[in-house]
């Protein structure tokens, strides 16, 4: 199957974000990607998180991002999302997937033989959920009952290959302020398993990849980054 996969889209009003970001090109990249996707064939797009940032005006949070969903449903390609540090800071959890009209994670779904298992490390390590003005990004961690629930998506024998999907990094060797602080207890549970070949996050704007142990942990670079789109089709 093919998926069409983008990052960092940071998608709002602002003509310039953090010097290098050019924001309110996001939603014209977005647009130019999932027509791509369209004409690729994919089955399925995955915005790997930090969909939206704030606009100039905060009020115009929620209509920027019904604006944005709709043109994305407009495809009609199904379509999921793990969130982001940013898209925490714009939107509580419950109105995030509201708004959006995506489905929440943690959750896996399974198409012919791969299961996609999305999940959601924006949790703080004293297991407090990322909150709008309550959030360190270079604290990430994926909470005890995702872990269980992870390990026992892989251990159903019905699941013969899985893909994992996150927005914090994953990856070994990765800078620590953009990887989830139990990486190394994660990435245990997908080796055991077996069934786990790959790993796709965004967070780190630069993009990474790397192996380890079988397995390839695929940071995107950010789409959010001056004037270029960056976004993939990739065939699982």
């Amino acid at each position: 199957m093919k998926i069409g996969l983008f990052a960092d889209s940071h998608e709002s009003d602002l003509a310039v974000s953090c010097r290098t970001r050019r924001p309110s090109l996001s939603y014209g990249k977005i647009k130019e990607a999932m027509a791509a996707f369209r004409a690729g064939g994919a089955e399925l797009v995955i915005c790997l998180g930090d969909l939206l940032d704030h606009c100039a005006d905060r009020a115009d949070d929620e209509r920027e991002f019904i604006r944005l969903s709709e043109m994305i449903r407009s495809f009609g390609l199904p379509f999921y999302c793990v969130r982001g540090n940013h898209d925490c800071e714009n939107f509580v959890e419950e109105d995030f997937y509201r708004i959006g009209k995506f489905q929440k994670p943690p959750f896996s779904e399974t198409f012919g033989n791969k299961t996609l298992v999305f999940l959601d490390a924006n949790y703080h390590d004293s297991g407090d959920r990322y909150l709008p003005q309550k959030i360190d990004w270079t604290n990430s961690w994926l909470p005890p009952e995702q872990a269980e629930r992870l390990k026992a998506v892989l251990a159903d024998p019905a699941v013969e290959e899985a893909v994992v999907f996150l927005h914090e990094l994953l990856n070994p060797s990765a800078d620590p302020r953009y990887l989830v602080r139990n990486a190394a207890e994660i990435r245990a549970i997908l080796e055991k398993s077996g069934k786990v070949r790959r790993v796709y996050c965004g967070h780190y704007h630069k993009g990474m990849r790397e192996t380890c142990n079988g397995i390839s942990y695929v940071a995107l670079p950010a789409m959010c980054e001056g004037e270029e789109n960056r976004y993939e089709i990739v065939e699982l």
